[in-house]
């Protein structure tokens, strides 16, 4: 008897109208969803459209096609865009549970929303009705906000009433007379929805402990039925008894978390109704508000079957954490909502993986489920709890998953325990079978179904179980033999089992794995060799293979024998290369097929050749070696080459790569000639660095010599050549200089500023010098052509090579001008008065006369004499400006006048 119990406990409360795939389709938060797959995975949705801080509700059919959705406010259809009239709903995105969706019985196209309002709306318990057989099944809100109570909480749920009827009790909580002026929240009422429509008189049941002003917080029926929790977030948590034949409340019951943050918010009951799971929080509002750090979570469980059920409360979690919904889960789990602050969502759910289990065996995991790029935020959506009703296990495997995968020959039992007087039917894909007994044998992929019927048990006499079952093609294996080459001809080799996948199957399936085992009775024991790379203990030696698909776990058997084959002899070849121009590293690139050819030619085969860089690798074929092949050791390295034949195996040989170095030379150089000095040579030499006795020399004008001698500028090249005959070219670029060509000389005198500038030209770089008359230095050598400021005089301009000190030229340059004034006082210095820059070399016929300040001429004098002494006639002239005029030779004319000082 030990199941019969639970099993009668189950027919007051499952019934054929619903399945838990209505409940397949979630969308909450911020554009948040998930879907629960036949198989118990659930995976995240990206394409709902709510934007909501609390509530929510959700409906798919029968087959788990989503309906609509709704925030209270706003319906969204299946496509995700607004339902036909599906706007202002008198719901509330920031009421706790704005909205549930509860189909009307035996009508597959009627739904009604029921909404409530927040703490902020106060638009009170309304309901609206979807027609779903509208815009092609779309849907479209048909009536609107008809209202059934001025004021409620933020809080509803529902549970069906009997399976007889199939109809639906929908409770609120309100004042006792559901008016909008009331604030003390003492009264539940249930509404009887059945197959003609929404009863408008309410079973109510008031409470004289109970007494909340406080709108939050969640309201939950336990899946059976038979109990009712109320989180009410500042005024406290209470547990009732329900009745579902009546809709009345009883037996209230206070409870409290004994955890510092202690408000209740979330709430729902185990699949099993023996656990009930809180949420509660450290309710912390105003400044500060959006900081994460200033909000604190717990997580709660009670026992409702124990005797004390205050004391067997065990907290399961605690952490800093807004407020969270619970929500059980058509595959038995319940979700938790994640959100940092009343703004701030987090983009995970946490999950009880086993509710039904005691204290931490419930095996709470955070963040374990993953919303992609949206976020949860504080609610999740409310159904009715009937959905989650507990269906009988006919797998029997351990797994709370309704999905069963096999393999191709295997069979399997689904069954349920024998219960006296009951009748099983039994369904394939919705075909009712022949099968009578509590169990079913099953050979076919399909969805399988088990009806328990009870005797006397009314309407509502069946209970169900679910298998969806899978069988898998097992790996499609052949019998096959592994050929490898006798490394030194004793019947003994090394294998490598990973290439057996290519004799074993016609085509490599994908996800495949292979174990291989030396005996019969290893492969029955499962005890496979340890290492792919195997050496053989006799020649036709047969493993014994097990092919695994990895995804499926199924698997299939064979046979492999492994043939040694003697070697052919295959020559080892040599190959020598030149190291490459600008890197001569030691490695160089080697194009292998050019090699495959070479072999192939000197051992007269036609065989394909494999490369590979070690003797081992060559004979287990792995870490084959592709075209072109750049060498890992510098300079000389041997690889090896096998040929296949169709047994698998011809041979190996080895394959020597010589890299030879390039001569060692000085880089290429540029060297001066200077042209002042033809038919004279200078000497080009190779660059070779050491002994340069072992090269043979080639230059580009014919020479062979290691030096040679050139007397003309040009490019230059010798190709040197060693022993190995790798050879390198070094290249000498010669460049002209020469002394400077002056083309002419440019001067600027008798002015304030007299300059020389010296026009050259020639393959050198010059520097331009300024000597005095006596060879002395006036202006230093300089880059410069021009010298600025200079004094009347003879000078000697002077030129020199700096690129390559091919010479310096010289040339005189004279530069007219005057003194300002002379004291012709006997003392030696400016005694006379003459014009400068007059030699007999630079106008010599240049005449010059002296006047008095009135026009008197006074003297002509010779400028290449001494110059005028201050006198006339005999007599000193008096200090006084003197004037003259001078006639060049060049033809110019200048007038002037200077100072006499006594």
């Amino acid at each position: 008897m030990k199941n019969y119990i639970f099993y009668f406990a189950l027919i007051l409360f499952t019934f054929s109208g619903f399945s838990q795939d209505e409940a397949a389709n979630w969308y909450f938060g911020e554009n948040a969803g998930i879907h629960f797959n036949d198989d118990g995975t659930v995976n995240s949705l990206n394409n709902g459209q709510l934007n909501t801080r609390e509530g929510c509700s959700s409906i798919s059919d029968k087959y788990g096609n989503l309906l609509f959705y709704t925030d209270g406010v706003i319906v969204y259809n299946s496509n995700h865009s607004v339902m036909e009239n599906g706007m202002d709903l008198n719901g509330d995105s920031s009421s706790t549970q704005s909205a549930i969706v509860v189909p009307r019985p035996n009508n597959p196209d009627i739904y009604y929303i029921f909404t409530v309002g927040s703490n902020q709306t106060l638009t009170g318990f309304n309901y609206s009705i979807v027609d779903m057989s509208a815009n092609n099944g779309l849907g479209k809100v048909v009536t609107k906000n008809i209202n059934l109570l001025d004021h409620c909480a933020e809080k509803i749920t529902a549970v069906l009433k009997d399976c007889n009827s199939g109809d639906i009790w929908v409770v609120v909580l309100s004042t006792t007379n559901g008016n909008a002026t009331g604030t003390n929240l003492n009264t539940f009422y249930a509404y009887e929805i059945s197959s003609t429509g929404v009863n408008t008189n309410a079973i109510t049941s008031t409470f004289s402990q109970l007494s909340t002003s406080d709108l939050r917080g969640y309201l939950k029926i336990s899946p059976d039925g038979a109990k009712l929790a109320c989180a009410n977030v500042q005024d406290g948590l209470y547990l009732f008894d329900f009745d579902q034949s009546t809709g009345q409340l009883s037996n209230i019951q206070p409870l409290s978390i004994n955890e510092a943050n202690n408000k209740a918010y979330g709430l729902e009951f185990s699949p099993d109704n023996t656990k009930l799971y809180v949420t509660a929080t450290n309710d912390f509002n105003g400044a500060g508000s959006t900081n994460p750090s200033n909000h604190h979570s717990v997580l709660v469980q009670f026992d409702v079957t124990s005797n004390d059920i205050q004391n067997s409360q065990i907290t399961i979690d605690q952490q800093t954490l807004y407020r969270s919904a619970l929500q059980l889960g058509p595959d038995g789990k319940i979700y938790r909502s994640m959100s940092e602050t009343y703004n701030q969502g987090s983009p995970f759910l946490s999950v009880i993986n086993d509710p039904n289990e005691l204290g931490t065996l419930c095996n709470y995991q955070n963040n374990a489920i993953s919303l992609g790029q949206n976020d949860s935020t504080q609610g999740l959506p409310p159904f009715i709890v009937s959905f989650f009703s507990e269906k009988v296990d006919i797998i029997n495997n351990g797994s709370n998953s309704n999905s069963l995968v096999l393999c191709e020959g295997d069979s399997y039992t689904l069954s349920a325990d024998p219960i006296p007087g009951a009748t099983y039917t039994w369904y394939m894909d919705g075909v009712h079978l022949t099968e009578t007994d509590n169990d079913l044998v099953v050979t076919q992929s399909a969805e399988y179904t088990l009806q328990i019927e009870f005797a006397g048990a009314g309407e509502c006499d069946f209970i169900e179980g679910e298998a969806y079952v899978e069988f898998n093609e097992n790996p499609d294996i052949n019998n096959a033999t592994l050929v490898q080459c006798d490394d030194n001809n004793d019947g003994y080799t090394t294998f490598n089992l990973n290439q057996a996948q290519d004799v074993l199957f016609t085509d490599v399936p994908e996800n495949i794995e292979l174990d291989f085992y030396e005996s019969q009775q290893d492969l029955q024991n499962d005890t496979a060799i340890s290492s792919e790379i195997y050496s053989n203990i006799s020649n036709q030696q047969v493993l014994f293979v097990k092919a695994i698909d990895t995804e499926s776990g199924c698997f299939s058997t064979a046979q492999l024998t492994l043939d040694v084959v003697p070697s052919s002899q295959i020559n080892d070849i040599v190959i020598n290369d030149c190291d490459i121009l600008d890197s001569e590293d030691g490695i160089n690139t080697f194009n292998l097929e050019d090699i495959t050819t070479q072999i192939q030619t000197d051992n007269n085969i036609t065989l394909p050749i494999t490369y590979y860089a070690s003797s081992n690798d060559a004979l287990l074929e792995t870490n084959s070696l592709s075209s072109p092949y750049n060498n890992t050791t510098p300079y000389s390295q041997t690889i090896f080459a096998r040929a296949e034949n169709s047994n698998g195996c011809y041979g190996i040989s080895e394959v020597q790569l010589n890299i030879e170095p390039l001569p060692n030379l000085e880089d290429d150089e540029t060297l001066l000639y200077c042209l002042n000095t033809y038919p004279q040579t200078i000497t080009l030499n190779s660059g070779v660095i050491g002994n340069s006795n072992n090269y043979t020399y080639s230059w580009s004008n014919g020479e062979q010599t290691e030096s040679i001698q050139i007397n003309e500028p040009g490019t230059y090249t010798v190709t040197v050549t060693n022993s190995t005959q790798c050879s390198k070219t070094r290249t000498i670029t010669v460049e002209a200089s020469n002394i400077a060509t002056i083309d002419n000389i440019n001067v600027v005198d008798i002015s304030e500023n007299n300059s020389i500038t010296v026009i050259t030209s020639g393959e050198g770089i010059y520097e331009y010098a300024l000597l005095n008359e006596d060879g002395t230095i006036y202006a230093n050598y300089q880059t410069s052509n021009t010298f600025n400021n200079i004094e009347a005089g003879i000078y000697t301009v002077s030129i020199r090579d700096t690129k390559n000190d091919c010479g310096i030229v010289s040339e005189s340059v004279a530069v007219i001008g005057y003194p300002k004034f002379f004291t012709p006082n006997g003392d030696g210095y400016n005694d006379r008065w003459n014009i400068k820059g007059i030699s007999n070399t630079f106008q010599p016929n240049t005449k010059l006369k002296i006047f008095d300040r009135y026009g008197k001429l006074l003297k002509q004098i010779n400028p290449l004499g001494e110059g005028w002494d201050g006198s006339f006639n005999g007599e000193i002239m008096p200090t006084d400006d003197y004037w003259f005029s001078v006639d060049l030779q060049d033809g110019r004319t200048f007038r002037s006048h200077f100072t006499l000082k006594r």
